[in-house]
């Protein structure tokens, strides 16, 4: 009987303290690890989405330009201020039936693509809209390709360059579309398009 006991006492003794020590090192190493996974699938789902959400902006804002700039009638010269803010103006007729101008800018300042619209030979006064936002103005740009020998229409060339997640670790979206004004014709002067906004 005093073997059973005895037998017992040592069955029940439990644990030693180094085996405490291992057995908590091995977790805190397999929760470190699955800790780190966790966080980085998050980041990867928060980056992705970040992405996702640039380019529908930058489509949304592509579709638009793409509405206004394929019927302009014309398209102005490319011109920037002292500041580094690019622009661009076209004449179009077809939203409202009367000669409307529209000017583009990239401002170097907001880091956004934005335009204004204001009735032809008027002083242009409408307030900005912003269609694209976090754009690098640096690696961005607007080229006219005037219409010519083997193209009878003016284009506008629009590289843009948006920073998708910004601060640390962000990416960026380089986005390099031309539009084709359908109603301008080959001889038409680049300058005699929306002169006002260039006083």
């Amino acid at each position: 009987m005093n073997a059973f006991l005895s037998r017992l006492r040592r069955e029940d003794a439990g644990v030693t303290l180094a085996e405490m020590a291992v057995t908590t090192s091995i977790m805190s190493a397999v929760m470190a690890i699955f800790t780190t996974g966790v966080i980085q699938l998050f980041q990867a789902g928060n980056n992705n989405e970040l992405v996702a959400l640039t380019e529908s902006q930058l489509n949304t804002a592509f579709l638009r330009l793409d509405r206004n700039l394929r019927y302009a009638a014309g398209i102005g010269p490319v011109h920037a201020d002292a500041a580094g803010n690019q622009f661009v103006e076209y004449l179009n007729t077809e939203v409202s039936g009367k000669p409307e101008c529209a000017q583009l800018e990239m401002n170097v300042a907001a880091k956004v693509l934005r335009r204004r619209v204001w009735p032809q030979t008027t002083t242009p006064t409408a307030k900005w809209v912003v269609l694209a936002n976090e754009v690098d103005v640096a690696k961005s740009s607007f080229t006219l390709v005037p219409s010519g020998k083997y193209t009878g229409f003016q284009r506008l060339r629009i590289v843009l360059s948006v920073t998708t997640n910004p601060g640390r670790g962000h990416t960026e979206a380089l986005t390099d579309l031309t539009f084709t004004a359908l109603n301008s014709s080959l001889k038409d002067d680049p300058n005699k398009f929306c002169p006002e906004a260039r006083k």
